[in-house]
């Protein structure tokens, strides 16, 4: 992405599409006629009045949403809008995005369209990504909105939602003007580059080497560990991490000092993970086996976070793990990832 794109995107699911739609500067033939304007939610306030006295009592305050508002121009006076040839992608791909081959076929074939029909693609393309089916049917599926400026690329999560046609009048010459806008799910912007430390142990015998994991071996040590890890969360608001803990092992935990623990009550087998995505649009505990994914939100220990409470902070913290093995016999370990972004208040 350049200075000034835009891109809205998310994943295909239920057999629709996903989106992956640039747009912003004129050469997308999307583009923004005005800075578009973002709008926060007024505070929620938790306010009291004090009675008997002058005065109030200040409860607890809570930031919604933010909104970005669009006015765009779609044009096709020199050219297609939607470059997908030969047709839009289904179930697998992504509505908007096209290889620079697929653009050059779509300009041959649609030569004899010419600029009405242009634009009327392109809008139809637009509209078709705006009404995001694939995240809108099920609650918690969220699209994001990037935004690259000065050099450096931030996301909201959240859902397209107003589409409006603005003006008609040049759709003949192959020109149209839409309003839309962006609702977030909170009012962080996060980096587009997600971050990524693992803790795991093994010893030798074990089973075969994964990412971040050695196997033992003749040649290697008998067993290692690296049961810590500082996690530098570079941004200036707080941010939620995705904890994954594949097997083996039994009730592991993963505790930032200062900040919070989680434990999960339950044998993760070789080969099975547990994931905890506390994320405002997930807030979801799963166990993966094999191709099974089911809930285990209840196998949280009482003693852990709540999914709400898991925010890390700006600034350097340590994250360590602990776990039972599964056997005296099986003494393989762990691997567990945490991946987060880098959170902030502003593009």
């Amino acid at each position: 992405m350049e200075s000034g794109d835009w891109r809205l995107g998310y994943l295909p699911a239920d057999n629709l599409p996903g989106a992956s739609l640039t747009f912003g500067r004129v050469a997308s033939g999307i583009y923004t006629l005005t800075k578009p304007d973002l709008k926060f939610t007024d505070m929620e306030v938790g306010d009291a009045a004090l009675p008997g006295e002058d005065g109030i009592r200040m409860g607890r305050d809570y930031r919604r949403a933010a909104t970005v508002t669009f006015e765009l121009g779609v044009d096709g006076v020199d050219g297609p809008v939607d470059r997908h040839w030969p047709t839009r992608p289904w179930a697998d791909g992504s509505v908007g995005g096209w290889t620079p081959m697929e653009a050059t076929l779509a300009a041959a074939r649609k030569a004899d369209q010419g600029p009405e029909q242009w634009c009327a693609d392109g809008i139809d393309m637009l509209r078709q990504v705006w009404d995001a089916d694939a995240v809108r049917g099920r609650a918690g599926r969220a699209a994001w909105l990037m935004h690259t400026r000065a050099g450096r690329t931030r996301q909201l999560y959240g859902r397209p939602r107003k589409f409006d046609v603005a003006d008609e009048r040049f759709a003949s010459q192959g020109y149209t003007s839409v309003a839309c806008d962006f609702v977030s799910v909170d009012d962080r912007f996060y980096d587009s580059t997600e971050q990524r430390e693992e803790l795991w142990e093994y010893h030798w015998p074990t089973l075969p080497s994964r990412p971040g994991r050695p196997a033992g071996g003749p040649n290697r040590p008998a067993s290692g560990a690296k049961k810590s890890a500082t996690i530098t969360q570079g941004g200036s608001k707080s941010t939620f991490p995705v904890i994954v803990i594949h097997g083996p092992c039994k009730n592991p935990s993963v505790t930032l000092p200062r900040l919070w623990s989680v434990q999960v009550n339950l044998t993760i087998g070789d080969g099975e993970y547990v994931t905890i995505d506390p994320r405002p649009w997930v807030r979801t505990v799963t166990h993966t086996k094999g191709s099974s994914t089911v809930g285990a939100g209840d196998k949280l220990t009482r003693s852990s976070a709540r999914l709400a409470q898991m925010a890390i902070p700006p600034g350097r913290w340590t994250a360590s793990m602990s776990y039972g093995a599964i056997s005296s016999v099986h003494l393989a370990g762990p691997r567990i990832e945490i991946r987060w972004r880098n959170a902030f208040a502003g593009w």
